[in-house]
């Protein structure tokens, strides 16, 4: 072989030589950027999750306050209404010992006692609606 040839043939080995480290280079820099972008939008999506569920944490805290806030007064009131009417059947039926049993009872199982109110309640709708519809 020609010495021309010989460091023609050297010159293209060293200039693909050359263009396979640059391609490397390349290649390893945009690895690394897929490699960054993947971690960022790993670590975006943590965030956003943990925003997220603290948001909804927050939100179910303030909704379990305003109920609280909301039966707080009922429940007062509830027991505001019970005590005056403990009061005004004390007053009217005297001190009684079934009587007592009977508001203990009530005041012990409050939805018991609403269940049995009204269920006495649709029995006697029944009983006044079937007695005016034979009088007509």
């Amino acid at each position: 072989m020609s010495k021309d040839l010989k460091d023609s043939v050297k010159d293209v080995s060293d200039k693909v030589e050359n263009a396979v480290d640059q391609g490397k280079e390349k290649l390893k820099d945009t690895a690394n950027k897929a490699k960054d972008n993947l971690h960022d939008l790993k670590n975006d999506a943590k965030d956003k999750y943990h925003d997220a569920k603290n948001t909804v944490k927050d939100g179910f805290h303030d909704l379990k306050n305003k109920a609280d806030d909301h039966f707080s007064g009922f429940q007062g009131k509830a027991e505001d209404f019970a005590a005056s009417a403990e009061d005004e059947f004390n007053r009217l039926y005297g001190d009684e010992g079934k009587l007592e049993s009977l508001v203990n009872f009530v005041r012990d199982r409050p939805i018991l006692s609403l269940g049995v109110a009204g269920v006495v309640g649709i029995i006697v709708t029944k009983l006044l609606k079937c007695c005016c519809r034979k009088k007509n």
